[in-house]
């Protein structure tokens, strides 16, 4: 997702982000290693009958949702973005997520956002059912995000599919990779750094991004002062409130020769915000390289089979139904549409239903990362989105982060 357009929408959702200022189509948002676990404990919704006790046990976090007089058994694992997993209702698993942001917390299950506050960094149990939290069954929790050898093994970190390389920054730990970006923090601090690719065509769509925001809804106010940097880039400084609380955002954006280019962010408390934050991203913008994004032969047959072909996800349960589709036209172009509903009575989330639909425009292309064949979409905002490709095991549909597409021909390409 572009930083910009991410200010403008900002809100409290985890479904918008694991990572605000790394990827796009899901950044979900990006909470911070503590001592204690910051997501063991206690956890009290502020504006509902809602009580959460959590634990970590074995790698995994397992505990009870209170709601109403009901309890629900959780399960769940850590992500980037906090802790994701799921909860049984009635012999259904609904997935839910906790996540953190400027010390706030907050719980998004079928897309409703509820914010959290710690009470006790220690769970309580006394009045868990009998049933122990390891006991519940529940669908496997995404991975956990590990970091890859060679990062550890290097400062120098590479993406191949997306055509760049930087010196990774001194002090920061490395916390994560997911479309083409990383995202690092520092020990006992809540700042994030990531370093992103943007599908911007020129310096000039970059500015036209850039511009004050504000959002009585969410309670941000950030005023900005933008600047050309060197010859193929851009600086801008946010400063101000996210959802009430001060904070700075400094981004710098460059350009590659190559079309795109890579965008290096730091999102602090104002309190943690210094000149040396913008000193890095500059640091870290002077050892950046460009090179014309790779392919391999399996990615150009992934690249000939997908030519001219429409992608099409279904997927409904529970109230819940989803719909993605992407056209993929043989002049490299593609049209995304999509929409999603939800509606659900009782459980914890409440009595609800939502209707969101979206869609997009841009410029396709297979590329490689390793073995791994990479699907990219350069929208005409500036947002980029990654796939990893595989063909599922019925034969004829695929695999888009192992979520399975039909495969048809578009009826939009000419």
């Amino acid at each position: 997702m572009n930083k910009y357009a991410f200010i403008q929408r900002f809100s409290v959702q985890v479904s918008i982000w694991v990572l605000i200022l790394v990827c796009g189509g899901s950044i979900q948002f990006l909470t911070f290693a503590q001592n204690p676990d910051p997501y063991v404990g206690t956890f009290k919704a502020e504006q509902a009958d809602i009580l959460l006790n959590i634990t970590q046990r074995n790698n995994r976090y397992e505990g009870v949702f209170v709601a109403e007089g009901k309890r629900y058994n959780c399960v769940a694992n850590r992500v980037v973005a906090g802790v994701s997993g799921t909860y049984s209702d009635n012999g259904q698993d609904i997935e839910f997520s906790l996540g953190k942001l400027l010390g706030e917390y907050f719980i998004t299950t079928q897309g409703v956002t509820i914010p959290m506050k710690r009470t006790s960094v220690t769970p309580s149990f006394s009045n868990a059912p009998s049933t122990s939290p390891s006991t519940a069954a529940a669908q496997p929790a995404q991975p956990q995000v590990t970091t890859p050898t060679a990062a550890r093994a290097s400062g120098k970190m590479y993406t191949s599919a997306s055509g760049y390389s930087f010196n990774s920054p001194a002090g920061w730990n490395l916390q994560g990779q997911e479309n083409g970006g990383y995202s690092f923090l520092r020990s006992g601090q809540q700042t994030v750094l990531s370093v992103s690719p943007h599908a911007y065509p020129t310096i000039q769509a970059i500015l036209n991004d850039i511009y004050d925001q504000n959002d009585a809804a969410s309670n941000t106010y950030l005023k900005v002062r933008k600047e050309r940097y060197g010859s193929n880039g851009v600086l801008a400084t946010y400063d101000g409130t996210m959802q009430g609380t001060p904070a700075v955002l400094t981004i710098l954006s460059l350009l590659s020769p190559y079309g795109g280019g890579v965008t290096f962010t730091t999102i602090a408390p104002r309190s943690e915000h210094t000149t040396e934050l913008p000193q890095t991203l500059k640091s870290m913008a002077a050892s950046a390289a460009f090179s014309k994004p790779q392919t391999s032969p399996a990615a150009e047959q992934w690249r000939n089979r997908l030519n001219g072909k429409q992608l099409l996800y279904f997927y409904t349960a529970s109230g819940y139904s989803e719909k993605q589709t992407f056209d993929l036209c043989s002049n490299g172009t593609f049209i995304s549409g999509g929409d999603t509903s939800a509606s659900s009575s009782g459980g914890f989330g409440g009595d609800f239903s939502a209707v969101t639909q979206g869609g997009g425009s841009g410029t396709w292309r297979v590329g490689a990362e390793g073995n791994q064949v990479i699907l990219i979409f350069n929208y005409r905002n500036g947002n980029t989105a990654r796939f990893s490709v595989a063909t599922a095991p019925n034969g004829t549909s695929v695999l888009l982060n192992n979520k399975k597409y039909f495969v048809q021909a578009s009826p939009s390409c000419r």
